[in-house]
């Protein structure tokens, strides 16, 4: 696609943890035979470090309606998944001037950009989610549909619980132990605020995962990160970031999610077109909330869990500008 005749920019938004589940993409992957590709490449370089394959854990050995929370699984699927949605619609000539990941998407976003190579993406997910599953204490994240400021007027109930990303206006998530975030969600019932469990066994972006820091970081250590060829939006930092390590990466997983402010300060600035490369669509809905009533943005999912993903493909492939072949 010819960025020189498009007036808005287009943005890759790559979601995190609690946006999985079994089966994500494969109507995509028993129909779409570049996808298929890309995510048989993705399992050749998970199956050694994971010992079975990717593939068959996504597919085939589990029903939709199971909870995928298994850190170990959910990480790499969630990258591999999203990587190969980035390559299938880069194939289509849709082609991002900036991507954008909130929390494991901000590492994804990093492989997209080649910040990060594929299969150091893959260990690295991988190896870290084997840190968390044998040294970290479980516990719980919850969404909460209403506004932060809830957080003000109820200080008692939330008094054992950390804020971990504000979403939009109406919508931000807790995390907090199992028990303490089992105490909160019932008594957001009490007073009928709505809220949903993530699948999330830890607590992220709180102070609970501080203990791992350094395990993390001597992780991180090992890994090549080189300069970025698509521009990076960090929904950390609220910002564009030129620099990629593994500090950055652990303040990913250590600080609250910034990815209100993070659209709000691009929106102010310029118009883009928001393509959410995550499997529910989730932060596309959160551009929606976000977006002035005024604004020229806009927002796209590519699958979502209720299926027709082959034909929200078309759909998003139609939508996008037209090329103006006419000589400058």
């Amino acid at each position: 696609m010819n960025r020189s005749t498009m007036n808005r920019a287009i943005v890759f938004m790559f979601s995190g943890q609690g946006s999985q589940y079994y089966h994500m993409g494969k109507e995509l992957y028993e129909n779409h035979p570049r996808f298929k590709l890309w995510m048989d490449h993705c399992d050749q370089i998970a199956r050694p470090l994971l010992q079975e394959s990717l593939i068959d854990i996504l597919y085939r050995q589990h029903s939709k309606s199971e909870p995928f929370d298994r850190l170990v699984h959910t990480n790499p699927a969630l990258l591999c998944l999203e990587f190969s949605l980035s390559k299938i619609l880069m194939e289509m000539d849709i082609q991002p001037d900036y991507v954008l990941g909130y929390s494991l998407g901000e590492i994804i976003a990093s492989v997209v950009s080649g910040a990060l190579s594929l299969s150091e993406g893959i260990e690295l997910v991988i190896e870290f989610a084997e840190i968390f599953e044998r040294d970290a204490n479980p516990a719980a994240m919850l969404a909460v549909i209403d506004s932060v400021n809830i957080i003000e007027k109820y200080p008692q109930i939330f008094r054992d619980c950390w804020l971990a990303g504000k979403n939009f206006q109406s919508s931000f998530v807790v995390s907090g132990s199992t028990e303490d975030i089992q105490n909160l969600q019932s008594e957001l019932d009490k007073k009928q605020i709505m809220s949903q469990k993530l699948p999330v066994n830890y607590a992220f972006h709180t102070q609970l995962v501080a203990p791992h820091e350094q395990k993390f970081k001597q992780l991180g250590a090992d890994f090549n990160f080189t300069p970025s060829r698509i521009p990076i939006i960090s929904s950390l930092k609220s910002e564009q970031i030129e620099h990629i390590d593994e500090s950055h990466f652990w303040e990913v997983l250590r600080k609250p999610v910034e990815f209100e402010q993070t659209i709000r300060n691009m929106v102010d600035r310029d118009d883009y077109i928001f393509i959410d490369l995550g499997p529910s669509g989730t932060l596309a809905t959160f551009v929606k909330y976000i977006l002035p009533a005024n604004s020229n943005s806009v927002t796209f999912e590519t699958i979502n869990q209720y299926g027709k993903n082959l034909s929200s493909l078309e759909k998003l492939k139609a939508s996008m500008p037209v090329v103006d072949c006419e000589p400058a």
